[in-house]
């Protein structure tokens, strides 16, 4: 679960409060009329990338900007901005019937980069997930890059840089968008929860907080069945099968994630860490079932679930993918009937 859309959404031009160093390093290049013409926006997701994106492109397009990027927020372009219709700003998404961005898709962005601006200002082009850029869709931006046209940006959002070509990467300034300060992610998640966040739930967002306000409605449900879920693992109560059923669907990602920040919490726990316990509300047998773990074994299911999240992004089958998985899982425990 994370904050990047895929569908043709509107993307609120809003800056969030870790964005200021990022934030600042940009106005600085931009009142010195050194604004690049390509940036690699990277970091994890949740962090709102997308957002410090149309921010940015909102603070290029606005007629009385601040003098940190900000958007007056009353001129002609910041409605169109905040209206998420500005003729001169282009999304490419991956299309929701496909895993890939294509390169027709490539050469179409390329082509309206290239057109005369249509409100006299910046043209600017984001590429949502540009991980998910086929080979010959990243290759057809290259010679936008090398040849760029005047006042035109084009912004890679992505939580993998790697899987971009080096080519391209070099080709652009690379703007990172980190994780705030765990307080800082908290004090934000209260002030949008209304409420102090769950403990662990910013810990299962992998620190990111907008991952973390996504999450937090089916967070206590999840808590639920994961904790059962893994206690009949952890019990052999119940066949592999059946377990890989309750997990398959819609929002398998976030589950696999709280297998690995269960096990994470178990590898404190074992090694002294942080002094405390693993961290399951009333599930006193799956507390037993981490101090029962073969830990070499677990390590190697850690690995597992990052080679599973692979697997599953291309064409393997869901359900063997994640019978694997737990088959290795189960046979970390070295004691049957934890009760």
């Amino acid at each position: 679960m994370s904050e990047e859309p895929e569908a043709e959404v509107v993307v609120a031009p809003d800056y969030l409060p870790w964005h200021g160093p990022a934030r600042a390093r940009l106005a600085a290049a931009a009142a010195g009329a050194r604004m690049p013409h390509a940036l690699l926006l990277h970091g994890p997701d949740g962090v709102g990338k997308q957002r410090f994106a149309a921010a940015l492109a909102a603070g290029l397009f606005c007629r009385k900007p601040g003098s940190d990027l900000e958007p007056c927020g009353a001129c002609a372009e910041c409605v169109l901005s905040r209206a998420g219709t500005h003729p001169d700003l282009h999304w490419l998404r991956r299309p929701e019937d496909r895993k890939t961005i294509g390169v027709d898709a490539v050469r179409d962005a390329c082509e309206q980069l290239g057109m005369t601006s249509l409100r006299g200002g910046y043209r600017v082009a984001v590429v949502a997930t540009a991980q998910l850029m086929t080979h010959s869709a990243q290759n057809a931006f290259l010679k936008t890059l090398e040849e760029p046209a005047p006042r035109t940006l084009l912004v890679l959002v992505t939580s993998r840089p790697s899987a971009l070509l080096a080519t391209l990467r070099s080709r652009c300034q690379r703007v990172e968008i980190p994780r705030p300060a765990p307080e800082g992610a908290i004090d934000w998640l209260r002030g949008n929860l209304g409420a102090p966040p769950p403990p662990g739930l910013l810990d299962l967002a992998g620190g990111a907080p907008l991952r973390a306000l996504a999450l937090a409605p089916h967070y206590p449900a999840l808590e639920q069945q994961m904790t059962m879920l893994l206690e009949d693992l952890a019990d052999g109560r119940v066949e592999v099968t059946h377990v890989a059923a309750d997990l398959l669907g819609e929002g398998l990602g976030t589950r696999l994630d709280w297998i690995e920040h269960w096990l994470a919490g178990a590898f404190r726990d074992r090694l002294g860490r942080d002094g405390t316990q693993v961290r399951i509300p009333s599930a006193t047998k799956l507390q037993r079932a981490a101090g029962a773990l073969n830990m070499r074994a677990a390590f190697r299911v850690v690995d597992r679930l990052r080679e599973s999240r692979r697997l599953l992004e291309g064409s393997a089958a869901a359900q063997l993918v994640v019978e694997a998985l737990l088959i290795e899982l189960a046979a970390t425990f070295r004691n049957r009937g934890v009760a």
